[in-house]
């Protein structure tokens, strides 16, 4: 302590002004009473002390508190702080996820700065995991002169990524089997391969749960969460069921296993009809593969899985999956969860999840597409095409037809699907809400007719009663031979009886109308848990629709192998034009602008195609 005749003398580097100090306090930052310079105690020689001074000149200045005085000295205790590690000679980064800690020079490194001075300076900044050994941190002290550039000092440990639930099929899931698209653009409808097939019961899909990701750990010594497995739902359509834990899907029935656009599985079995669809089938509804050999004539509507026919007409088609013709399509209208391939396409109106491939010619029609619209050998004139993986020509537009109108890279066809579904919920909930008033007007009534029965069944047990008890007096009139009276009793027990048959026919009633209101309430509630159903169904359809579509990744991109002609106007997610002038062999993209005093962020570039 100060002011006590113990210790060792230690020196000012500065002004040579001696101090006597406890061994105990060697190596504590002091300040000097006479000049006010900082330095290290030490017990060294003066020379030995000035160098401890230059060293001490590059740490970090300790921190300390207001000094107190006593007699003309200061007290140790008060005066004296634990000295903070410096970071003056050395920078220190830590990467943005903490991973990383890195070291550079500020400028030439003090021969003085040791490995115990390294070690402090991650000590004071909290880093304590990952550390580079001693001897590597020692080793680069060593190499003199130390390059002016960041080192990596300490590595955390960065956590495991987990494993995302996954579908395995257990049949062939490629949709080109429906026919496959040759080199050109040339659809080979013969060439379908092996078509799978399931019996009732067998397994066609299983869901693989995930697996939780392995922690990490940072610089800093906190751990860092494992990633949690992205989930996936099974979604079973027609002909196809969950078991109960929900992690396999089995084949209600035999026919083919069919995957749609965004993961429904389906199994459908097969009807082949050998001539039209028309007057000697009528309409046809059938929850499969429909193969018509023949065409679907004008008026007509076929609804199923699948369809195949040799050409459609002015007919009404609504199928779950793919459609192919293997002739033209005139004047329909087309809605496909799936692909629509044909050679040819006029003045219709199709909406498709997957392509809409066309061999030949695409005219005066409207095509929405959440994949891509394919016209490679042939010619798209005077229609609108909206699809969002792009669009491939032979030729688009021409000198005497309408301008043709191509938007790129947004899923419209998605973005109705589910706005129409809303509609459906909407409807659904509106019908519900009726549902549920009229329950609750049954319900109101059948409180009603409680309450009357049970007045009723009061009337019934107090006449029961003063029956009794006329039949017990009239044993008594009978034994005192009262005849006139016993003929009152009679007439009241007459009249009684009416008035209880009376009242047994009006509870009958009563009940009769009770349980037919019990069964309409059931049924109400039948149609309300059902119609809570639909509406969960068309939720979970909305969800897979939305996450399908969020994954499938845009194409904005228009590709013409020969000519697109002026006056066709183009439109992307962010950019639309119209071309001025005929151009030929082009690959028209939207991309962002490179040039930021423009004020144009997107734009519609034109370049040669490859």
């Amino acid at each position: 302590m100060w002011g006590l005749n113990v210790g060792k003398i230690c020196t000012c580097p500065s002004c040579n002004y001696r101090y006597r100090d406890p061994e105990a306090l060697e190596g504590k930052i002091v300040s000097c009473n006479k000049c006010g310079l900082r330095f290290k105690i030490s017990f060294k020689p003066a020379g030995d002390q000035k160098k401890s001074l230059q060293k001490s000149a590059v740490m970090k200045e300790a921190v300390q508190e207001p000094t107190h005085e006593k007699d003309g000295r200061q007290e140790a205790g008060k005066r004296i702080e634990e000295q903070k590690v410096s970071d003056s000679a050395f920078s220190l980064t830590v990467s943005q996820h903490k991973l990383e800690a890195h070291m550079c020079p500020r400028g030439p490194v003090p021969v003085e700065i040791s490995l115990g001075d390294i070690k402090e300076l991650l000590a004071t900044q909290g880093i304590k995991y990952g550390i580079v050994d001693d001897t590597v941190i020692t080793e680069y002290l060593k190499n003199r002169p130390i390059q002016k550039k960041p080192w990596r000092i300490a590595e955390g440990k960065a956590p495991e990524p987990a494993r995302d639930a996954k579908v395995k099929h257990h049949f062939d899931t490629d949709p080109s089997k429906i026919g496959t698209v040759k080199e050109g653009g040339i659809i080979d409808f013969k060439e379908r391969g092996e078509i799978p097939q399931v019996k009732k019961g067998d397994l066609i899909a299983e869901k693989i749960p995930g697996i939780d990701g392995t922690p990490g750990i940072d610089v800093f010594g906190n751990p860092i969460p494992a990633p949690k497995p992205k989930d996936i739902k099974l979604r079973c359509g027609k002909g196809a069921e969950t078991t109960e834990d929900g992690l396999k899907v089995l084949a209600k029935l035999d026919g083919r296993p069919e995957i749609l656009a965004y993961g429904k599985l389906s199994v459908w079995s097969e009807l082949k009809i050998s001539g039209d669809v028309g007057l000697d089938t009528g309409h046809i509804d059938f929850a499969g593969n429909i193969d018509v050999r023949g065409s679907v004539q004008d008026g007509f509507s076929v609804r199923g899985g699948k369809l195949s026919a040799k050409e459609i007409g002015k007919a009404e088609i609504d199928i779950d999956g793919d459609i192919v013709v293997l002739g033209g399509i005139i004047g329909a209208r087309i809605k496909a969860s799936g692909n629509v391939r044909a050679i040819h396409v006029r003045a219709s109106d199709i909406e498709a999840l997957g392509d809409v491939v066309v061999d030949n010619e695409l005219l005066n029609s409207r095509i929405e597409s959440s994949g891509a619209c394919l016209v490679k050998r042939g010619k798209i004139l005077s229609s609108s095409i909206s699809a969002k993986k792009g669009i491939e020509a032979n030729e688009i537009g021409s000198d005497t037809s309408n301008p043709c109108t191509l938007v790129v890279g947004l899923d419209e066809r998605a973005r109705n699907e589910i706005d129409r579904i809303k509609e459906q919920i909407t409807l659904k909930q509106e019908e519900q809400e009726k549902r549920e008033t009229r329950v609750d007007e049954l319900r109101e009534e059948s409180n009603r007719l409680d309450k009357e029965t049970g007045e009723l069944a009061q009337v019934q047990d107090r006449a029961m009663v003063e029956l009794l008890t006329l039949k017990e007096e009239m044993e008594e009139l009978e034994k005192a031979n009262n005849s006139e009276k016993l003929a009152q009793a009679e007439m009241l027990i007459k009249d009684l009886d009416s008035k209880m048959s009376q009242t047994e026919k009006t509870l009958e009633q009563l009940f009769n109308k009770q349980d037919r209101i019990t069964t309409k309430i059931f049924g109400f509630q039948n149609e309300i848990n059902d119609s809570q159903e639909e509406i969960k169904e068309f939720q979970d359809e909305i969800e897979a629709l939305s996450e399908w579509s969020r994954k499938e990744k845009p194409l904005p991109v228009i590709k013409v192998y020969r000519m697109i002609f002026s006056h066709t106007t183009i439109r992307g997610l962010h950019s639309s034009g119209t071309l001025k002038k005929n151009m030929s062999y082009v690959s028209i993209r939207e991309t962002e602008s490179s040039d930021p005093d423009s004020g144009v962020k997107w734009k519609m570039k034109i370049s040669r195609l490859r």
